[in-house]
């Protein structure tokens, strides 16, 4: 156990649901959730035995979700022709009738080099199962996002890239040359029919080659003759603003934020690149569903940052950057190549439904300094914009890939991959506070989202 005190880093084994009043929304209570009729089904994706992808282990599994207790009823699965969805982003459609997931591998259809895929299923209001509707190429190599708008109108997903280096064959003035880039990073823009398939990309925006002032000593250009490690942008987390007026997406490779305008009827994806703190890394990314303020996770240094978005421009102001333990709130900037950083890694982040506490995960169960996973959570000042330490609660589990908070605000759930579980939190409305409540059994569980049926 680490930290001063249980307070601060505790996995609670307690079994009572804290419920409080809300702030900005008043999400409804378990008792209400069953009331109107409607059921909760959790959809958890799986990642494949092979980290960059693999025959065996992914898809997608529904549960239903017990809105007394927070535990999770298995009750369907994707078949064996998705065993080799290596589910790295999920999403479902505000109206419960559609789920999306991603394909994190540079094979899809099993061709190298070919990329990721995005695999858009339609949900039985009946008993929550999943019917395939269609895969469509991510226009990227590992896909790790993917969002779907309010008007069920466009998905947009997000591919990581920047995993491996090529190598190509070029003249240079009229002498033969060898360049070794990586695959690009980009944003990819989809239409999506009545039926919830996606059409053909509209548009594919990649991420420059140009590194933030400042990082070009942490992210050096040449590594080697035989490096494989990352060394080029990476857009690993995406999300709309609460207006869906801005997508915002992260370059966790060369340390940017970029901003492109949306409507329901987009066809273009045109942004503007804002520079964050060299070799910090961002990685994933939360808006805050009421005010023009998001939240995003640093990698490569144990902590997150919060900014505000103008709303009218899309310009981005940085307002804060605290730590993810209450031990170290202000820790310092990481001396060195963020390739050998072994330190605590921030991952996921989430907003209460409420507005008023934001919620981010941190793996250390594979890193040098040793501990458990742990999820932080802040208090947000909505007039400033800044965050307050809470707690650091353990997630109980391994490798917390990502972790979610369902309509209501009533229960996190964290999906630990190494430990194959999901672990279940009660969420204070009043406090922020989280106390688990249960543990499911998922073999190498790595996204979720939710549907009301």
């Amino acid at each position: 156990m680490h930290g001063k005190s249980m307070s601060r880093r505790t996995f609670v084994q307690g079994s009572g649901v804290a419920l409080g009043s809300s702030f900005l929304a008043s999400p409804a209570s378990a008792s209400s959730a069953s009331a109107d009729g409607r059921r909760l089904f959790a959809y958890v994706g799986l990642g494949t035995e092979g980290w960059n992808g693999g025959s065996t282990g992914g898809g997608i599994k529904a549960f239903r979700v017990d809105m007394a207790d927070g535990s999770l009823e298995p009750v369907s699965e994707t078949g064996s022709e998705f065993a080799d969805m290596n589910c790295d982003g999920i999403c479902t459609s505000l109206d419960g009738r559609f789920v999306y997931g991603t394909n994190r591998t540079t094979a899809q259809d099993g061709i190298p080099g070919y990329g990721g895929g995005v695999y858009a299923f339609a949900i039985n209001s009946t008993d929550g199962s999943l019917k395939h509707l269609k895969t469509a190429h991510s226009m990227g190599s590992n896909p790790s996002g993917v969002l779907v708008d309010r008007t069920n109108g466009r998905l947009v997903a997000s591919n990581r890239g920047a995993i491996s280096r090529v190598t190509l064959i070029v003249k240079k003035r009229g002498a033969w040359a060898i360049e070794r880039p990586t695959d690009d990073a980009t944003v990819a823009l989809f239409p999506l029919g009545a039926d919830g398939a996606m059409g053909d990309p509209l548009d594919v925006a990649t991420f420059t080659e140009g590194m933030a002032p400042g990082s070009e000593e942490l992210r050096p250009e040449n590594l080697g003759a035989d490096s494989m490690v990352q060394n080029g942008p990476a857009c690993h987390g995406i999300a709309l603003d609460s207006t869906e007026r801005w997508i915002i997406a992260t370059d966790n490779g060369y340390d940017h934020i970029y901003v492109y305008p949306y409507g329901p009827r987009s066809r273009r994806l045109t942004g503007k690149a804002f520079p964050v703190a060299p070799g910090s890394g961002p990685r994933h990314v939360a808006t805050h569903p009421k005010a023009p303020f998001f939240f995003v996770t640093n990698e490569w240094s144990p902590s997150i940052s919060a900014f505000q978005l103008n709303e009218k421009t899309g310009d981005v102001r940085h307002i804060q950057t605290i730590g993810v333990s209450a031990d170290d709130l202000t820790p310092d900037k990481y001396e060195g190549s963020v390739f050998e950083y072994d330190g605590p890694s921030p991952a996921d982040i989430r907003v209460h439904p409420n507005g008023r506490f934001v919620y981010a995960s941190t793996r250390r169960t594979r890193s040098s300094k040793g501990g458990n996973d742990t999820i932080t959570v802040y208090a947000f000042d909505q007039g400033t914009g800044r965050l307050t330490f809470v707690d650091e609660v353990e997630t109980g589990g391994k490798m917390q890939r990502e972790f979610n908070i369902e309509p209501s605000g009533t229960f996190l759930f964290a999906c630990n991959m190494d430990s194959n579980n999901v672990t279940t939190f009660a969420l204070d409305g009043e406090t922020g506070r989280m106390s688990h409540v249960a543990t499911t059994t998922v073999p190498r569980a790595a996204v979720i989202s939710f549907a009301s049926l």
